[in-house]
């Protein structure tokens, strides 16, 4: 592809996101996703097929992102494997707040199933490599022996999306405090301190 094409193409997935973020799948036509990133709409289908095509690429682009994160987290605790709950748990957070449209894409995700998710990229490497750490953190007893990993992966993720994403009404439910950065710091280190036998 040439430059020109692969910026117009970076263009539309960028844009794409944050139209997809706000409107989903269905709310989103064809038609503004092409005006919001100035082109023809017949480049969305040279690029990306049709609307479902450019719809999936948005969500493989954004865990494209959570690839990376699980890397960095990976070479952060390799020396260190006590340390994995804050490390994992702070980057969870991070993408939440440096990438607010992560969260919003995959609720519309999870909302709108007929959409369809035609493939996304497999973790496989960088969980295989973490789940090695995340064993030799149980043998140091800084993980609960009796917990799995996917147990594990499944209740930080859970922490960070559902503090990240109900804000507005669990800060008038909870403290106002527990979502600020010290509340953060706080809910980070309250979890290290439940997760560590």
């Amino acid at each position: 592809m040439q430059k020109r094409a692969l910026a117009t193409r970076k263009k539309l997935l960028d844009t794409a996101i944050k139209i997809f973020a706000v409107k989903g799948f269905h709310g989103a036509s064809v038609d503004e996703l092409a005006a919001g990133a100035g082109v023809n709409k017949q480049r969305i289908y040279a690029y990306f097929g049709n609307k479902q095509g450019l719809w999936d690429e948005c969500l493989r682009e954004i865990f494209i992102n959570m690839q990376q994160l699980t890397v960095d987290a990976c070479e952060e605790c390799k020396d260190d494997p006590a340390k994995l709950t804050g490390v994992l748990l702070a980057k969870y957070m991070s993408i939440h707040r440096s990438n607010p449209d992560f969260r919003r894409l995959l609720s519309w995700a999870n909302l709108e199933p007929d959409a369809g998710i035609s493939s996304l990229p497999a973790l496989d490497k960088e969980h295989g490599v973490l789940k090695e750490i995340f064993l030799k953190a149980q043998k140091l007893r800084a993980v609960p022996q009796h917990l799995s990993f996917e147990v594990y992966i499944f209740l930080l993720m859970s922490i960070s999306y559902f503090w990240n994403s109900n804000r507005k009404t669990l800060s008038q439910t909870l403290s106002g405090e527990l979502f600020s950065q010290a509340g953060q710091q706080r809910l980070i280190s309250e979890t290290i301190g439940v997760l560590t036998p």
